[in-house]
Order: structure tokens, then sequence, then C-alpha cells
């Protein structure tokens, strides 16, 4: 079996900071980013695209499973309020995205095939898209702060066929 549909790579935000996330989403009421899963994507929206069709998922289940076994969990904690320009899609940006950065090259670097992507990489966590915006909910969003560390321990690839998505595979990140 392969890939049909669009497939991404994803660190999952721990609780409580997730429902944080969730609240956030709720509360801007964007439905759509509320039945979503509050992640970091590490493949699949900047730097490359999502996962090319025809590859044999247990392979790429086990490229990743690998990655994971040589990765430690990674402590974070968000920046700043970003939004992208000419969009309404608005996003936390993380303090340090070294060690995002260099899962992302070693992604890359597996043999995974993706789709090209003309964004380069950027991590983040996506808190609202819906449209339109007023001017005082973007002043709003923008002065949203969130100071909590947290700790970035598992890895899942989302496809998406359906909504709510469909987690095709979750693994720790287990590396010393």
């Amino acid at each position: 079996m392969d890939f049909q549909h669009e497939s991404y790579i994803v660190l999952d935000l721990p609780s409580p900071v997730k429902e944080k996330i969730y609240d956030i989403r709720d509360y801007h009421k964007d439905t759509l980013r509320a039945s979503l899963p509050v992640e970091i994507t590490v493949a699949g929206s900047s730097g490359v695209g999502v996962i090319e069709p025809g590859q044999d998922k247990e392979v790429v289940f086990n490229t990743i499973k690998n990655i994971a076994m040589n990765t430690s969990p990674i402590l974070a904690s968000f920046e700043e309020v970003l939004r992208f320009p000419g969009t309404d899609l608005f996003v936390f940006t993380l303090k340090n995205e070294e060690r995002f950065r260099l899962l992302h090259e070693e992604i890359i670097k597996s043999g995974i095939k993706f789709k090209p992507n003309k964004f380069p990489y950027r991590p983040y966590c996506t808190l609202r898209s819906r449209t339109p915006i007023s001017d005082k909910e973007v002043e709003e969003i923008m002065g949203t702060k969130l100071s909590d560390e947290f700790i970035l321990d598992t890895i899942s690839i989302y496809m998406v066929d359906k909504i709510p998505l469909n987690r095709l595979y979750t693994v720790k990140l287990s590396g010393k």
C-alpha cells in the first residue's frame, strides 16, 4: 500500500500545551484548525512538500522509526506570533529552531521522496487560518503569548484524506 493522499511528517504537541493551542483556535472560531492535530510539521508544508505518492508505507514507516531511534526528545517553547505575508495564517514561531531544522534535514536525507515546495523550511504551530479577520482580531492574535516549555517526543505521519486526519504512523523519539 502506498500514499494515496497528501501526507505530512509532524511532531505532536503534548498536553497541556496542546489543549492551550486548541483553546486559542476555539476562541478565534477556527473550526477547521480546531479539528486538526496540534503539531509542528517537519516535512510537508515548507522545505519539502508532502510525501511523494507511490512509496511503500512500510518502508517510509521504518525509515521514520530509525530516525526516531536516533533523535532525542526536543525541549521547545514558543516565541512570537507570525502572520504569513499576504495571508490570514497566524502561527507561533519557536524560540530555538536548530533541532527542528536538523530533524528536517535528516528526513530529507533519509531517502523518502517528497513533492517540491517553494517555501524555505520554518517550524511553527498554526493558531488560526480562518478568514476574513478584523483589525481587532489581528491585534488580539498578534499579542498572544504562551510561555510554557514542553517536550516533543512523538513523531507522526498524517494523511489528509478526511477530517479528522488519518494518523498513519506514530513513534517516540528515543535517541540519546
